[in-house]
């Protein structure tokens, strides 16, 4: 609270000083420290502010994990990673401030509703900040979405888009750029990938033919994560019923979780480990050499959709509505008849089950998915 009194008192010359800064937009900068399948979702933006405002000088701020994501995107002109720790505190805010405002930017767009980066954006003098406010229905716990800090906040914006629920946040996010004069309904997603990714894909693969089918080993929310036992059984039925080799995706903090799939599994000859051995820029060409993805509501998933790559997305605990894959090769898994789903949302996650049971996940059996993957197969 202290920080929106503080700025309410300075608001007078902060708005003055405002007034005084070129109106023309040269600089944009989009904010979006969001994981991975939230970047992705949104690449629409960054294409659609080149396609609308042209030779605009764009930056993207995102978090040190999820910049690799970004690396060769051909519309961004500069990447910014931002630690979660550099803007607490006064000090940490009045710093991203003079950033800001050193970076003469013209508009800030934030895709995260986050109070650090709406105060900053008012103090470093940027003259069109635009923001989004997630729907104010109420968790099941009965706290609100949004503090009411940010809420007070949000009226230092000179452009607000309230997000609905049963909209896509992608959706949400497209409706932001009308407030810098860009109109367009293309929410399709794109990634790119390094210069020497196809020949990292090659020698992995060498010598081996047919179908191959992905599977996420885990994810970043270990709530949401299959299990090794329930991997292994889905495995070895793909293997022998496609002749299949089966491509064990993930970073390599999910080593050990691959490591125990593979002593589990019975064909280990057709299991291909391909965990740790890209980078976020590299893996694009891994994936789309597959036949078929198969993961949880994960980053990885939604690189799989903006590849086009058929896929099957377990989708847990996560809210549908908010964010999905989109593709027409993409196929949702979720046990909707439980009265917890969806309990995971675009802008609150959860990282342990409230109830203790994960049966939004556990409900899900290999049955269920081999035969999604067989129907997925035969059209392939």
């Amino acid at each position: 609270m202290f920080y929106i009194i503080l700025t309410y008192l300075l608001s007078p010359l902060i708005y003055a000083l405002i007034y005084f800064r070129r109106v023309n937009i040269r600089r944009i900068l989009v904010i979006q420290t969001a994981k991975i399948g939230d970047i992705i979702s949104s690449t629409h933006i960054f294409r659609e502010i080149k396609k609308g405002l042209g030779d605009v000088h764009l930056s993207v701020m995102v978090s040190p994990v999820s910049r690799e994501v970004l690396e060769y995107n051909p519309y961004i002109n500069e990447l910014i990673s931002l630690n979660r720790d550099s803007y607490k505190g006064l000090s940490g805010k009045i710093n991203l401030a003079v950033m800001l405002y050193k970076g003469k930017y013209d508009a800030v767009i934030s895709l995260n509703p986050s109070l650090p980066f709406l105060l900053s954006a008012f103090w470093g003098l940027v003259s069109r900040r635009i923001f989004i406010m997630p729907d104010p229905r109420l968790k099941p716990a009965g706290t609100s979405f949004v503090g009411i800090t940010y809420k007070m906040a949000s009226r230092f914006c000179t452009y607000l888009e309230r997000h609905i629920r049963g909209r896509l946040v992608a959706e949400t996010n497209l409706k932001m750029l009308e407030a810098i004069g860009i109109k367009s309904n293309n929410l399709s997603k794109e990634v790119y990938k390094s210069p020497i990714a196809d020949v990292k894909v090659k020698n992995l693969l060498s010598g081996r033919d047919g179908n191959l089918i992905g599977i996420a080993v885990s994810s970043g929310n270990k709530m949401k994560e299959l299990g090794a036992e329930k991997i292994v059984a889905l495995a070895e039925k793909l293997i022998t019923e496609f002749n299949a080799h089966v491509v064990l995706i993930g970073s390599s903090s999910d080593s050990e979780t691959a490591g125990k799939i593979i002593t589990m599994a019975t064909q280990k000859e057709k299991i291909i480990d391909s965990v740790g051995c890209f980078r976020l820029s590299e893996l694009p060409a891994l994936l789309e050499k597959l036949s078929l993805f198969i993961g949880v509501d994960t980053g990885v998933t939604y690189i799989a959709d903006a590849l086009g790559v058929p896929l099957i997305d377990i989708a847990g605990p996560s809210d549908m509505e908010d964010q999905r894959p989109t593709g027409k090769n993409s196929y949702i898994l979720q046990k909707k008849e439980l009265g917890c789903v969806p309990c995971s949302h675009a802008f609150d996650a959860p990282y342990e089950c409230r109830y203790g049971h994960r049966e939004c996940i556990t409900r899900i059996s290999v049955k269920e998915v081999f035969g999604l993957a067989s129907q997925i197969m035969v059209k392939v």
